[in-house]
């Protein structure tokens, strides 16, 4: 059992046309920190961050040797390097949200140099299918900032259909949910 649920972790790797996501390892550390320093990335994560968020002698001290060991943490790969992550998690209602805690959300980071690519269309859909073949019929939420347009089109193609808005972390937030088809017998 997992935070997840009766989920098997890790799962095998999991491949599309131009990505792995897998679980982390050691060898991710520098490109995490990275990842999670950037405060181009932070931007679109909930609303204004402070600026200690991205402190990289912080992240650096205190990040473990395999960031993000823990169940629904999966490193997407490209070329046989860290480029981003895809995270499932339950989580507490959202703030101003009036959905119930212990949904599962969606949430994933791309290094900046690899945006407009397709890479998180790409890495969202697998972790998504894998998610819906090993939790059937569980619904899945994604909240984003309203004003980071990308990451509400994405959710769109996603197949994320809008539940509401809520104003939290300073910021206007626009919040969907992905009910999977049932599965067939």
């Amino acid at each position: 059992m997992t935070e997840l649920g009766p989920v098997r972790w890790p799962p095998d790797p999991i491949r599309t046309g131009r990505l792995v996501l897998r679980p982390s390892e050691a060898r991710d550390r520098a490109a995490l920190v990275e990842l999670f320093s950037s405060p181009q990335v932070g931007a679109g994560v909930g609303g204004p961050q402070p600026p200690e968020r991205f402190d990289r002698a912080v992240l650096e001290r205190e990040m473990p040797e395999v960031p993000g060991d823990r169940p629904g943490f999966l490193v997407v790969e490209l070329g046989g390097a860290a480029v981003g992550a895809v995270t499932f998690d339950r989580r507490p209602a959202e703030p101003g949200s009036t959905r119930p805690d212990g949904e599962v959300g969606i949430g994933y980071l791309f290094l900046p140099g690899v945006w407009g690519r397709g890479y998180a269309t790409e890495a969202c859909e697998a972790a998504l299918d894998w998610f819906a073949r090993a939790l059937p019929g569980e619904p899945v939420l994604l909240c984003t900032a309203l004003d980071n347009g990308r990451s509400v089109r994405l959710a769109a193609r996603l197949g994320f259909a809008e539940v509401e808005r809520f104003r939290a972390y300073g910021a206007e937030q626009w919040l969907g949910v992905r009910v999977p088809p049932p599965p067939s017998r």
